[in-house]
């Protein structure tokens, strides 16, 4: 049986939410980096409530749009990076919604 050192740091939430938040500050690679995956969590997380609010399966948003069910799988998976707008698009028509795309200055 291994021993437990006593001396090994303990990870918490709040000790990773400070860690990110002090790379962020002081590394732009970091933040680039982070920022891209929060975007696209929040596209394939939209994606995939807007399905499910509409009431309908992965299947069915497929045929919608003349894909597969893998398509939209991967479309709702927030490690796909190859969304799009052509396919965003598609989806916004697929779904009965409007898309906005929004170019904001930084300060």
């Amino acid at each position: 049986m291994k021993k437990i050192s006593h001396k090994e740091k303990v990870v918490t939430p709040e000790s990773v939410s400070q860690h990110i938040e002090e790379q962020y500050k002081k590394s732009s690679g970091f933040r680039k980096a982070f920022d891209e995956e929060v975007f696209m969590l929040k596209i394939a997380y939209r994606i995939a409530q807007l399905r499910k609010q509409r009431h309908i399966t992965q299947r069915e948003l497929a045929r919608k749009m003349g894909t597969t069910q893998q398509t939209i799988s991967r479309l709702e998976d927030s490690e796909n990076t190859q969304v799009t707008l052509h396919t965003l698009t598609r989806l916004a028509r697929a779904l009965r919604a409007r898309l906005s795309v929004d170019l904001i200055p930084r300060e």
